[in-house]
């Protein structure tokens, strides 16, 4: 395999992705993937029109707004649409100890959103089609609501069923800075890394401009090494680091993990992933603090 390239063989696209691309293009119903139509919405289905790298700002519900308390922890998980019967226990594991939540191949159905009122998260959520009056996006929630949010949808080449991406800021208590999270959906049917470099690009826009710290989570889809080598060369650049795990869960497909997370302005206090058969990806869960703040 060429490095700058990403192409894969006959056998292996037929085997690994020709029946799900058919299925899916026989079976979903897409919604426009131009920009223009791009709607993100909150839990309280109020719509946010921006493509990122500008942003928007929440809309106030009158009262003194959270702020993110010092440490905090996030959690990644692509949850494969919630197909699998254990999704609802996992995520609720999940929950239970984590400040911020990003979520990938989210459905968001009357279950999840049961799932955000119960465990008292806000969420904003990217739509990226709709099948059977369902939307399915990204999704990210956090205990406290951000301040600031934003979004892109990105078509897949081959396929065009769109890839969404979410940003979100969050105040940091008792600081004068605020956290940028990114919840990325990497597009993934291509021959070469450009599309998905061009994906990250609005992000990599808004978190230069950003002077607080900077989380990117998400599934990549850096299933190849000429994928994977892009993805790691461009966040280098940008000065982030990689999250890494001591005992690493995470699942790869032909020998590269898909799922990461990198971050900039912070420490990584603990990291963990784990095995599970509620999605076709394992969850990662990671407690950071700022970088000064390590003692």
């Amino acid at each position: 395999m060429k490095d700058n390239l990403t192409f894969l063989s006959t056998t292996a696209i037929i085997k690994v992705y020709l029946p799900a691309l058919i299925l899916l293009l026989g079976i979903i119903a897409i919604s426009p993937s131009s920009s223009q139509y791009l709607t993100v919405f909150d839990n309280n289905r109020h719509a946010y029109l921006q493509t990122c790298p500008v942003l928007a700002k929440v809309k106030s519900p009158g009262v003194a707004a959270q702020k993110l308390t010092l440490p905090f922890t996030l959690s990644n998980w692509n949850i494969y649409k919630q197909k699998n019967k254990n999704w609802q226990k996992e995520l609720q594991k999940l929950a239970q100890k984590s400040d911020l939540l990003t979520l990938q191949e989210i459905k968001n159905s009357p279950q999840f959103m049961h799932f955000s009122q119960v465990n008292d998260f806000f969420y904003f959520h990217n739509n990226a089609f709709t099948y059977q009056e369902v939307v399915y996006g990204v999704n990210t929630l956090s205990k406290v609501k951000a301040s600031y949010v934003c979004g892109t949808r990105y078509s897949e080449p081959w396929t065009i069923i769109p890839k969404t991406a979410l940003a979100t800021l969050y105040p940091l208590e008792k600081k004068a800075q605020s956290l940028l999270l990114i919840n990325i959906h990497g597009v993934n049917f291509t021959f070469t890394a450009a599309p998905l470099k061009e994906q990250i690009q609005p992000y990599l826009t808004l978190s230069k401009a950003h002077r607080g710290p900077v989380i990117f989570s998400g599934d990549f889809n850096t299933w190849s090494s000429a994928r994977l080598k892009e993805v790691e060369h461009t966040f280098q650049k940008a000065g982030f680091q990689p999250v890494l795990f001591k005992s690493d869960q995470r699942i790869n497909i032909f020998g590269k993990p898909v799922d990461h997370i990198y971050y900039r302005g912070l420490e990584v206090i603990k990291s963990e992933s784990w095995a599970t058969d509620a999605s076709d990806h394992n969850p990662q869960r990671v407690t950071f603090t700022l970088k000064q703040e390590i003692h």
